[in-house]
């Protein structure tokens, strides 16, 4: 019967797009769950992509800052890595005579990485951190990280603790090629086999030490506080943050902690907060003045550890291991000043592009170095709505804030880097900065009466602006900020 037979054919052609369907679906959940796993063992490195990630750790010659070092960070051979150690006083001799700890600081960066003789940086290397891995059974591999010391110099004033945090960073190095890279372990991976074991030899506080992973039990942020659990179990149950290259591309995570004690390089933001917009705040072309709008300026408790009862005119932050710059400025700003609309935007699935979105795109990055801190600094812009949002500070961290003109700003924070120069404690330097001659007597005079008379401002307030002392590491962000409005970054 032909209805028959037609419906015959019909069941046939059925049953195979059936059969054809079920595998493909099936072969697409068994690759997105490959891809799944590997980017989860990819994401040691902490940065906001795969891309991104494998970016950073393909570098050949990069750079970084720890302690008193400058670290030349290479890989010219498969399965091995070396970073080099370089005091930054050798640099010193390069410099002039007004320059800072954080303009020696960023000189032995840049040096270190690129610009310098091959055979001079051989010669100020003091030692090195050697990472190699290798398989040695079916889904079993070996990471083995030593080091080797200049036959001029002993060692023995390194610190110890800055070898086993280091040499933790370059396992998580090897553990992104093993996982990403390596033929092996793709080919494993598409098997179905899971476990890669990792026989991790690596220094410890009284000798090397051997660390057993399971990489299929452990997670980013897991394996990062595995590796560091030896060193100190409560440092390792605490933030993790990212160690960068001076390209602020993600080295490797570790436990905040150390971040502060061996003043390691990482990732940070800086971000202005008006009440208005005078920049195309949602393009990274450079602006320039439209209007003069004022500044959130706010001064800190006299009870905070660092830097009591100086002014800041910027809202800060260090980004958490993975966190996007973006996400990390929404966070801080809220947390800081109470300002939520840019997270509320972010969290409702938006980006800084939005139109409600009070948020600039990252307008630009800087390095700053002080004796205390290193930061790679991605900066924003955040324009405050005062009809509709009100600054909430905290009280056990903000003693003041207030509105100021953006042109007094500008003024109260060349006479804070001034003062900061006349005692001999400003990091940078004029003349490697670039920055302006600083402001006369006269000058100064002249411009305070200039703009007290523009903004009525009275004589006898309590706090006068011209003696505001501002934090020196938000003073060289304002620095690069002035060098960005004015289009000479």
């Amino acid at each position: 019967h032909p209805n028959k037979a037609t419906m015959k054919v019909l069941l046939l052609f059925i049953a195979i797009s059936s059969s054809l369907l079920c595998e493909a679906v099936s072969a697409f959940a068994t690759n997105h769950s490959r891809r799944h796993r590997q980017l989860s063992l990819s994401s040691v490195f902490g940065s906001d992509g795969a891309a991104k990630k494998e970016s950073a750790s393909s570098m050949m010659m990069t750079s970084s800052l720890a302690d008193e070092y400058a670290i030349r960070t290479q890989s010219d051979r498969p399965n091995e890595l070396c970073w080099d150690f370089i005091p930054i006083n050798n640099f010193a001799e390069k410099q002039n005579n007004n320059a800072g700890v954080g303009t020696l600081a960023l000189k032995a960066l840049d040096s270190c990485g690129h610009h310098m003789a091959q055979q001079e940086r051989d010669t100020m290397i003091t030692h090195s951190l050697q990472c190699e891995w290798s398989k040695s059974s079916a889904n079993v591999w070996s990471i083995n990280v030593g080091r080797t010391t200049n036959e001029t110099d002993d060692g023995n004033d390194f610190p110890r603790e800055l070898d086993c945090v280091l040499s933790r960073i370059m396992v998580q190095y090897a553990l992104s090629k093993i996982t990403t890279t390596n033929p092996d372990s793709e080919e494993e991976a598409q098997k179905g086999d899971d476990a890669i074991l990792l026989h991790v030899t690596l220094p410890l506080p009284e000798g090397l030490g051997c660390q057993q992973i399971s990489l299929s039990h452990e997670n980013c942020d897991d394996c990062v506080r595995h590796l560091f659990t030896p060193l100190n179990s409560e440092y390792a149950q605490m933030e993790l943050v990212d160690m960068v290259n001076s390209n602020g591309e993600v080295l490797g995570s570790l436990p905040r902690p150390y971040v502060h004690t061996f003043n390691i390089l990482h990732r940070g933001i800086g971000m202005i907060v008006t009440n208005k917009s005078i920049f195309d705040t949602n393009s990274n072309d450079t602006g320039g003045k439209s209007s003069t709008p004022d500044v959130y300026v706010h001064q800190r408790t006299s009870t905070k550890r660092v830097f009591p009862s100086l002014y800041d005119m910027f809202v800060g932050g260090v980004s958490t291991s993975g966190e996007d710059a973006t996400w990390t400025a929404a966070r801080e700003v809220a947390e800081e000043l109470g300002l939520k609309r840019a997270l509320r935007v972010l969290e409702q699935g938006g980006d800084n592009t939005s139109l409600d979105s009070p948020l600039s795109n990252e307008l630009f990055q800087c390095t700053i170095c002080t004796s205390y801190n290193r930061c790679v600094v991605s900066m924003f812009a955040y324009t405050c709505d005062t009809s509709s949002e009100t600054i909430k500070w905290q009280e056990e961290e903000v003693a003041w804030g207030g509105w100021v003109p953006y042109d007094v700003v500008e003024v109260a924070g060349k006479l804070s880097i001034d003062r900061l120069k006349e005692k001999g404690v400003w990091p940078g330097t004029g003349e490697d900065d670039n920055e302006d001659e600083r402001v006369t007597n006269d000058e100064s005079e002249a411009k305070m009466k200039e703009l007290k008379s523009k903004y009525n401002i009275d004589e006898q307030q309590e706090q006068p602006w011209e003696s505001w002392d501002f934090v020196p590491d938000g003073l060289l962000v304002w620095v690069a900020w002035l060098k960005w409005v004015e289009g000479n970054a």
